[in-house]
């Protein structure tokens, strides 16, 4: 059929919206008299607008978006350590030998402020003004302590962290999930995430 046309439609996977349409003369827009090396222009220019397409569609060319930049690709859950060392008196050393380690993965600092630590039962860690730097990483102990940039304090008079199993949930100052790490082993003292 001369002069029909396909339509390539691509979605970004993130924005889980259309980034780019492209319409394609694939039928009937090349005549049989062009020379090879035109034929070989005439391909060479629909593969790299396939080839854009997809890198569209697969995120590796960046997309205006009115979405602020997040620290969910930056901040997450680097190492639980769920069964402190020792037994379960709930002195507040043992409490602090519990703790969640977090790390920025990023180059620059991303701000933690009213972010979340939770717990599968939802004991709940809400950190106050906080950024963590580019490359640091931060623990959240159980009990009580000061505050500093690389160790955070709870504050509780016993443990949250079960000693066989538990799932973690970060979640931003919006209450979007940025990352959880589950375990499940009561043989273990912590694990990586």
């Amino acid at each position: 059929m001369k002069g029909s046309r396909d339509i390539l439609l691509v979605t970004h996977p993130v924005l889980n919206r259309d980034v780019l349409s492209v319409t394609l003369d694939l039928k009937g827009t090349m005549p049989p008299h062009r020379t090879v090396q035109q034929k070989d222009q005439w391909m060479n220019k629909i593969l790299r607008t396939v080839l854009v397409a997809s890198l569209f569609a697969a995120g590796m060319i960046a997309a205006q978006s009115s979405a602020p930049a997040s620290a969910a690709y930056c901040v997450g859950i680097y190492r639980i350590y769920y069964n402190s060392p020792g037994s379960d008196t709930g002195s507040n050393t043992s409490l602090n030998g519990e703790w969640i380690q977090l790390h920025n993965k990023c180059s620059t600092s991303r701000s933690l402020t009213n972010a979340k630590i939770k717990d599968y039962v939802g004991h709940t860690y809400t950190f106050g003004t906080y950024a963590l730097g580019g490359g640091k990483y931060v623990k959240v102990h159980t009990g009580k302590g000061t505050n500093t940039t690389t160790d955070r304090y709870q504050g509780r008079a016993w443990y949250v962290w079960n000693n066989d199993k538990d799932t973690a949930y970060l979640y931003n100052g919006s209450g979007t999930l940025l990352d959880k790490c589950s375990y499940n082993n009561r043989y273990a003292s912590s694990i990586y995430c």
